[in-house]
């Protein structure tokens, strides 16, 4: 049987904080298997959080429990919670982070943790990640059921992470990651598009930067060239073909990007 956990943090890899998570979920389970999605969600950082494990989570064997730890308000009165949707339990604080999940998934419940017998003897209040989260995600896996967490809740935190919004005359989107490729990645779907402009005339603008089409793939312009293209995720994606449009483009997370018909000249 696979015992699969994943980790998703802010807290880096400096420090011994991710290894106390590990050592807390093996002390409990020595067969789990823990896989890191990522600790380098930029400190306090909700939106990004959210992003990581909405790429990553879905690939994961059912079954797998994801615990996820961006945590401003540690040690205050939000709440600690279990996600459980058709294939994953989700782990962690009631801030939005698992705004994606409900987004895409479907949840069979949300449980507020309570129970204090699946948390370590001492916990603390500014590591939670240690102390409440991966010990309950370490239970989970070992099969407690969720209602054996914590009662039941009905209203948890979301956040409209990467909504995209539809007028008249346009698809407006914006930048919601800058990948380690210098890729500006935005929510904007093939499928919408697709929609909206089934003739395909449309063009994108993104500050000053204008695109015409969208390209199969980068090897469609020249070396240093910008470019519009679907990505991994099947959502548009602005992109410089050896380069990084973060940087040539100077594109950052939260610009706009605007769909809209051609214009006949």
């Amino acid at each position: 049987m696979n015992r699969i956990l994943t980790l998703t943090t802010d807290f880096g890899v400096s420090d011994g904080y991710v290894a106390a998570m590990k050592g807390v979920v093996l002390t409990y389970l020595p067969d789990a298997q823990i896989v890191d999605i990522t600790h380098h969600v930029p400190p306090q950082d909700i939106a990004a959080g959210a992003f990581a494990m909405y790429c990553a989570c879905r690939f994961f064997p059912a079954g797998t429990v994801h615990v996820g730890v961006i945590d401003p308000g540690v040690g205050s009165n939000r709440r600690g919670i279990v996600v459980e949707t058709e294939h994953f339990a989700y782990v962690g604080p009631d801030n939005g982070l698992f705004s994606g999940v409900y987004a895409r998934e479907a949840v069979r419940r949300i449980v507020e943790i309570e129970n204090a017998a699946l948390m370590r003897p001492q916990v603390s209040s500014t590591f939670h990640g240690r102390d409440v989260f991966a010990l309950v995600g370490a239970h989970l896996l070992k099969g407690v059921p969720c209602d054996e967490v914590g009662p039941e809740i009905d209203d948890p935190v979301t956040c409209d992470l990467w909504g995209v919004k539809e007028e008249a005359d346009a698809l407006i989107g914006r930048v919601v990651s800058v990948d380690h490729f210098g890729n500006a990645i935005s929510m904007i779907s093939r499928a919408r598009i697709d929609k909206k402009y089934p003739d395909g005339a449309f063009e994108i603008a993104i500050g000053e930067t204008r695109f015409d089409r969208i390209c199969q793939t980068y090897a469609n312009v020249e070396e240093g060239q910008a470019l519009a293209l679907y990505g991994s995720l099947d959502t548009l994606e602005i992109a410089v073909r050896g380069g990084s449009a973060g940087r040539v483009l100077d594109l950052k997370r939260g610009d706009e990007i605007r769909i809209q018909a051609r214009s006949e000249k």
